[in-house]
């Protein structure tokens, strides 16, 4: 199916300018397309009982797990909310709500914002255990589901890598502080793959966040389009043509914000950049071009960057499959537990 897609975009490029067009679209709606179902977290999620998922099925259930911390699957549940409540936070300006879950542990206490990553939504494993981590630890924690996903409005069932989203971004944090009391400067970010990306444009445009923590996380938007390319098997070099055609079609320009700017722009404030060294999905170069910018401009002793070998391998019926995006915290969970915790009371507190 692959080789015909590529002989089709292939033609249609040959047959100019319209060709270009029609294959960039071809490739933009490949990319940006959204999936509001969330790979079936709803459906086995909830902030007061969850596992991570693989597959849409509970890793907890694996027959054969390997490099996976034994604890956290055999101890999942010290990690799950308390309880938690619901909420719809408008988006200025836009027609658009977004869906929201959130726990508070103390009135007083600093707040992490959880931004979860593409296709994915707020019932996400890795972002509800890293949560459920920091309400042990005291922190009061929102997660939502972005523009396009989950439960949130649906505006165009396309994702912008967030070019757009940081407006959502924005709405929570605002939001909180009007209804929560939380103080200006004692709110962070907590982001996921494209929600890392989300996370640290968010960060290089709203100075009054104090810290962001970006876990495999992408920092060149031209190259991780190419990426994405490459990885669902599309030529990569129709890049250019899909930022052209999303531009005509919905007037996004998908490499208008670059989550660089945040490594650049960090000043006083306080980023945490986390990376596997054999992740497929976002390579680990984005999160090393991220630290050693951010080190180059932030106070010493403000940057911290852990990038390490991660791999996890599980049985759940379809034999021994490996991950190695988004999976230290799977890998290495006592470590990343401590390093969150580390973290976000040093520059929040």
């Amino acid at each position: 199916m692959k080789r015909e897609l590529f002989t089709f975009l292939l033609m249609l490029v040959m047959v100019m300018p319209t060709g270009y067009y029609i294959a960039g679209r071809q490739v933009y709606d490949a990319v940006a397309a959204t999936n509001t179902d969330c790979w079936g977290n709803f459906d086995q999620n909830t902030p007061e009982n969850f596992a991570p998922l693989r597959h849409e099925i509970a890793i907890t259930n694996a027959t054969d797990t390997e490099n996976i911390t034994s604890e956290i699957m055999e101890n999942i549940s010290q990690y799950w909310w308390p309880g938690h409540q619901s909420t719809f936070i408008e988006v200025p300006d836009e027609d658009l709500s977004l869906s929201a879950w959130y726990y508070v542990s103390n009135a007083s206490a600093p707040w992490v914002i959880f931004v979860h990553g593409i296709r994915g939504c707020k019932a996400g494993g890795s972002i509800l255990l890293p949560a459920g981590m920091l309400i042990n630890s005291g922190f009061n924690v929102m997660t939502f589901d972005m523009r396009d996903h989950g439960q949130s409005s649906i505006e165009d069932n396309r994702v912008s890598a967030g070019q757009k989203e940081w407006r959502d971004v924005i709405a929570v944090h605002d939001w909180l502080i009007e209804n929560e009391g939380a103080k200006v400067g004692q709110i962070g970010l907590f982001g996921t793959s494209m929600g890392a990306g989300a996370a640290a444009i968010t960060f290089s445009l709203e100075p009054r966040i104090q810290s962001v923590w970006l876990d495999s996380g992408f920092s060149d938007m031209g190259l991780i389009i190419e990426e994405e390319l490459a990885y669902q098997g599309l030529p990569t070099f129709l890049s250019g043509a899909g930022i052209f055609a999303g531009k005509i079609a919905t007037g996004e320009d998908l490499v208008q914000h670059s989550p660089l700017l945040a490594a650049s722009g960090i000043g006083d404030r306080h980023m945490y950049v986390v990376h596997g060294k054999q992740d497929p999905r976002v390579m680990v170069h984005h999160g090393e071009k991220m630290c050693e910018l951010a080190k180059e401009n932030a106070i010493e002793g403000n940057i911290e960057c852990w990038i390490k070998d991660s791999i996890i391998r599980y049985d759940v019926g379809e034999g021994l499959e490996s991950d190695q995006h988004v999976s230290l915290m799977l890998s290495d969970t006592d470590e990343y537990e401590s390093r969150l915790i580390s973290f976000f009371e040093s520059s929040l507190y």
